[in-house]
């Protein structure tokens, strides 16, 4: 990964900022919705099986050798499956959470669920 300054410990850090400004709020929205969110993650899942060329989108950044993406591409797709179980089977544990902690009150006025297809 390097050190500061490196494409690869700069690229992590800005991911580890992202999630800590915008995480409560885009889990806050997502979680209102389980049975939505559970096909949203679906989706996810199955667009995540096409492997991008990473080589040409981060030109300069070292990658594992090109002959395990498929399989770690492969195995992440698969590990997907697992959350999206966690959702079906406990989504009225994550609505009662949500209330008892002020989080239902406070996202569940968003008008618009919809996500744009390609």
């Amino acid at each position: 990964m390097g050190s500061i300054g490196s494409a690869g410990f700069e690229l992590f850090q800005a991911q580890n900022a992202f999630f800590q400004l915008v995480g409560p709020y885009i889990n806050g929205y997502a979680f209102g919705d389980t049975d939505r969110l559970v096909k949203v993650v679906e989706r996810v899942q199955k667009d995540g099986r096409r492997i991008p060329d990473l080589q040409t989108i981060y030109p300069g950044v070292t990658f594992k050798s090109k002959s395990d993406w498929e399989s770690a591409n492969s195995d992440l797709a698969n590990g997907i499956s697992k959350p999206i179980s966690m959702l079906e089977e406990k989504k009225d544990d994550i609505r009662r959470q949500r209330i008892q902690q002020g989080i239902e009150e406070k996202f569940s006025k968003l008008t618009s669920k919809e996500i744009i297809s390609r």
